[in-house]
């Protein structure tokens, strides 16, 4: 049977990320991929670094997302020069349009808490926005979020999948059935083999719910489908990422538009285009953006997001089965998050004590508590 001092389980963004900081550190990894490295919705992702963008509420949960973002000028640098692979880092800031006074009001009153809490933002009035970006219908205007940037999704997955491989051994298309903790460590169990290794880490997306309730963990994770589209201006372009209450825009280096994202519960994990979604789309964009009208149709195509309850992910050690690591709900924010779940994740591995911000993720943070009984 073969031995490993840590068995990750999940290749995309996160997984990827993980086995490739913990395979730099020395130690001995197996990546375990029931398709292909970065083959769900990490390579799907329309790739925003919406840090400021995908969060309502001061807490931890902002502040893990700002140190993320923080780190992806290092992160783009470090994928280059191990892989040769250029992620398309763009840091162009996020605009978040107001169509109206009631949108307006809440942006501001999100720039002000933002800003209290270690953010930056500005307001941009209609003049300005109209000036910045004309393609764009007349709005009331937009709070602009100047860190916030955009990767390129399918080139971040090449990425971090080659980086694994050359930090650890990659198998693809190995379906885990069963992580069982034992005395020793951990054995991790594939449709075709064994494997024994100190621990192991559930990162494996939208999947990882089996698992996690055969260890019996309640942290529900859900597949949330999501439809996007690329579309290739004719003439003009956008110079920022723009954010609306019915579509996003996310202009890449090659020219094209992403257009994002339907968000669809209770899909399963049916990966069907349909033209409800397209439709949905395409109308938010003509809406958004009339200057895109005619823009030229370039594909369209689907992701699965690890939905949780709270929206937010769990990283850590089970507490009752400190074999078992967990790195799991990233939601929307799975290409945001990877490089600081990866350090949170090698930092444990190696039994490196964590910061307090880092501790409010842990599962004993995170979990329902189990009531005690009385004696």
């Amino acid at each position: 049977m073969n031995t490993y001092d840590t068995i990750v389980i999940g290749g995309g963004a996160v997984g990827c990320s993980c086995a490739w900081l913990m395979g730099q550190s020395g130690q001995s990894v197996l990546l375990l991929e029931r398709g292909r490295l970065g083959g769900e919705a990490s390579g799907a992702a329309a790739g925003m670094l919406g840090a400021q963008l995908e969060v309502k509420s001061p807490g931890p949960f902002f502040q893990l997302c700002l140190e993320s973002r923080g780190l992806y000028p290092q992160w783009a640098e470090a994928l280059l020069a191990e892989t040769g692979i250029d992620i398309e880092l763009v840091q162009n800031g996020i605009l978040q349009v107001a169509a109206d006074e009631r949108a307006a009001r809440h942006l501001r009153t999100q720039l002000t808490w933002q800003q209290e809490h270690g953010g930056s933002g500005e307001w941009w009035p209609q003049e300005q926005l109209a000036a910045q970006e004309p393609l764009l219908a007349p709005a009331v205007g937009a709070l602009y979020l100047p860190e916030d940037g955009n990767i390129s999704a399918p080139r971040l997955a090449r990425a971090v999948g080659e980086a694994a491989r050359r930090r650890a051994q990659v198998r693809e298309g190995a379906e885990v059935l069963r992580i069982d903790p034992d005395g020793s460590g951990v054995r991790v169990t594939t449709q075709e083999e064994t494997f024994r290794a100190q621990q192991a880490v559930i990162a494996s997306g939208a999947w990882a719910h089996a698992l996690l309730s055969t260890l019996h963990v309640r942290f529900p994770i859900r597949p949330v489908k999501g439809q996007l589209l690329a579309v290739r201006p004719r003439r003009g372009r956008l110079t920022h990422t723009v954010h609306t209450e019915s579509v996003y825009l996310v202009p890449k280096r090659d020219g094209t538009v992403v257009v994002g994202a339907t968000e669809e519960h209770g899909a399963g994990f049916d990966r069907e285009l349909t033209a409800r979604g397209l439709a949905t789309l395409l109308t938010g964009l003509a809406e958004v953006a009339p200057g895109l009208s005619d823009a030229v149709f370039e594909r369209a195509w689907t992701g699965l997001r690890p939905g949780s309850s709270t929206g937010a992910p769990m990283i850590g050690r089970l507490p009752h089965q400190p074999q078992v690591i967990v790195a799991v709900g990233h939601f929307r924010n799975g290409v945001l998050l990877s490089p600081i779940t990866a350090r949170i994740v090698a930092a444990l591995a190696a039994q490196q004590p964590l910061p307090e911000l880092w501790r409010a993720f842990a599962p004993e943070s995170v979990l329902p508590q189990e009531p005690q009984t009385r004696r």
